[in-house]
């Protein structure tokens, strides 16, 4: 069995003269979760919608599960719970309806279809609203409900196209360990398209930023975080600004005042603090708290895609 549950080489997709997805080379390994990181339009969807056999590529191959999506859509979709950002749920049909009709589509039988159904709606916390219309659902109810049909099949991959959104915080909470858990499940992976940044550093083991249809980055969070210069955040007693020039600092060292007591010092590395804060004693400066400073997940984003929210 491949150790890839998406493999994608080389793939873009042209609507006329726009390019949506250039030359996309990504790998997912079986068992993890991939966030899929961008702004709207920046190709996330059609990304998505070429990985379940929604959309060809113009160029390019992927592989989903072993299997060309292109070609043999069926068969990869069979094996995936998908849930795209257009739910397309019927209005009319009570939540058990929606997804009974969903379970006679996929091939079980009245026993399995009630059973598979029942734990679908439990595991979203929708059970006590099952023969509800769907009609009068919020827009968080229905992701749950889009949720609960993806997971219906018991799927290898879940394919999510923003699954949290519409949701308050103690249902996003939620959805954040039911992903988790369905992750640590033998092999299961989990492709998840998400604004959420936050979301994405605390449930992902990679993700991968895109934008105008080009992937900009992709590693684990912390190593997307990661500076190429070691910053710490320093408070100090005995030093005015201006004197930092006078200091006999490190090598490299760049020391900057932020206000008050509080300072920021940039180093080629943190290994460098030691000899910085044996430095600073010795010049007569008072070392009260030295924090290290990382980049976070959220200001790589920002600084791969600016101000790009369309």
């Amino acid at each position: 069995m491949d150790d890839n549950a998406i493999v994608c080489r080389g793939v873009s997709r042209r609507f006329g003269t726009r390019w949506a997805v250039s030359a996309l080379d990504l790998t997912v390994p079986r068992g993890s979760v991939f966030g899929f990181l961008g702004p709207n339009g920046a190709g996330k969807t059609t990304t998505v919608r070429m990985l379940v056999g929604m959309l060809r590529p113009t160029e390019g191959s992927i592989q989903v599960l072993g299997k060309n999506p292109a070609t043999e859509g069926e068969e990869v979709r069979a094996r995936c719970g998908v849930m795209l950002d257009n739910v397309g749920l019927y209005e009319r049909l009570t939540a058990y309806q929606n997804l009974v009709l969903a379970a006679r589509i996929a091939g079980f039988n009245p026993v399995e279809r009630r059973a598979r159904v029942e734990e679908a709606l439990r595991r979203v916390d929708l059970w006590d609203r099952r023969h509800d219309r769907v009609s009068g659902f919020s827009k968080g109810m229905r992701q749950k409900l889009g949720l609960a049909r993806a997971l219906m099949a018991d799927p290898e991959l879940l394919i999510l196209d923003e699954p949290t959104a519409g949701l308050d915080p103690a249902n996003i909470v939620r959805v954040r360990e039911l992903l988790i858990s369905l992750a640590e499940q033998s092999g299961r992976t989990i492709f998840l398209c998400t604004h959420l940044l936050d979301e994405a550093q605390k449930i992902c083991t990679q993700v991968g930023i895109i934008q105008a249809g080009r992937l900009r980055a992709i590693g684990s969070p912390k190593s997307l975080g990661a500076q190429e210069q070691a910053t710490v955040r320093l408070t100090l007693t005995g030093l005015a600004a201006g004197q930092e020039h006078a200091l006999a600092l490190p090598d490299g060292v760049v020391l900057r005042p932020l206000g008050g007591q509080e300072w920021r010092a940039d180093l080629a590395d943190f290994a460098e603090t030691e000899k910085l804060v044996a430095a600073l004693v010795s010049a007569g400066v008072g070392v009260r708290a030295v924090i290290p400073e990382e980049v976070s997940l959220e200001e790589e984003y920002l600084r791969l895609v600016g101000g790009d929210n369309q």
